[in-house]
């Protein structure tokens, strides 16, 4: 049997980890495609997959070999218009974080009026959703390994110091009139206020003291709100301090802004996708990249 016939129903089997799903799109009865994954273990001395009542369960060889050739087997597709180019995306399948794609991407999808489907989370869930191919695309503040996946870099994303309107009328503010104030007296300020963060390890507000104060925060009085948007309404109405991204303070906002006397950071925001199938998916990457810019 052709080799390059088993590599291709290999390749349809790993995405629908289901022989009867992936024989319809083969044209494959399910006895003949089995014939075909035991020929290829028997040539390649290995299992691919483990069975289960449901569905079929890659092993490690079966991933390392998936990422080996879905790039090629891809790229066929593409130019001869075979198997997967009748399947290709048709809306745009998408994970982020809820501000992100509420600032950057929800404003030009709805302009331009294109279907979609968004699925909200944190990095890990979310190209755990890209691997199973729910999603096709990934927003994420973290570049993080995972096989089969790769990361393009998309933009840059600038935090600053925030705060309530109401705090710079605080009598012990530090950031009042001409003379600059000791780094440890903004230190000490700031580490008596009430916060707004992000998670409970302060990541975003560990990065800003690292960069300002060279030392780790050491907060009591604070309040978590999974989501920067969530974080800015709360300060817009009542008193407190936080990090933001400045892309969230772009419109016209009530919120004290410190990147003068605070250092600003930045942060790195990658764009996955699965490997292999970056080039068929290059219109859409184009698009993002050029959304995120403005």
């Amino acid at each position: 049997m052709n080799p390059i016939e088993l590599y291709q129903s290999f390749y349809c089997i790993y995405r629908e980890r289901n022989l009867t799903k992936a024989g319809k799109i083969l044209g494959l009865s399910q006895p003949a495609l089995s014939l075909h994954l035991q020929s290829l273990e028997r040539h390649r001395k290995e299992v691919l997959f483990r069975r289960t009542s449901r569905d079929l369960i890659p092993t490690d060889a079966a991933k390392r070999l998936y990422v080996k050739i879905a790039g090629p087997i891809e790229e066929l597709e593409r130019m001869e218009g075979q198997m997967g180019s009748k399947e290709k995306v048709r809306e745009l399948r998408i994970g982020s974080a809820k501000e992100i794609f509420l600032e950057k991407i929800l404003p030009k999808l709805s302009k331009e009026g294109e279907r979609f489907h968004v699925q909200y989370g944190f990095p890990p869930e979310l190209l755990e959703a890209l691997t199973k191919e729910e999603i096709d695309f990934v927003i994420s503040n973290q570049k993080l390994t995972v096989l089969g996946i790769g990361f393009t870099e998309l933009f840059r994303e600038t935090f600053v110091f925030v705060a309530s309107p109401k705090i710079p009328f605080d009598p012990s503010f530090p950031f009042r009139g001409q003379n600059k104030q000791k780094l440890e007296t903004i230190k000490t300020w700031m580490e008596k206020q009430h916060w707004l963060v992000y998670s409970e390890d302060f990541a975003i507000v560990r990065r800003f003291w690292k960069v300002n104060f060279d030392s780790r925060p050491k907060l009591t009085n604070y309040s978590v709100l999974p989501n920067l948007h969530d974080i800015k309404t709360a300060l817009e109405l009542g008193l407190g301090v936080s990090i933001l991204p400045t892309y969230l303070l772009e419109k016209k906002s009530s919120l004290y802004r410190n990147d003068k006397d605070c250092k600003s950071f930045d942060n790195q925001i990658y764009l996955a996708t699965r490997l292999g199938e970056k080039l068929s998916l290059d219109g859409q990457i184009q698009k993002l990249q050029d959304w995120m810019k403005t």
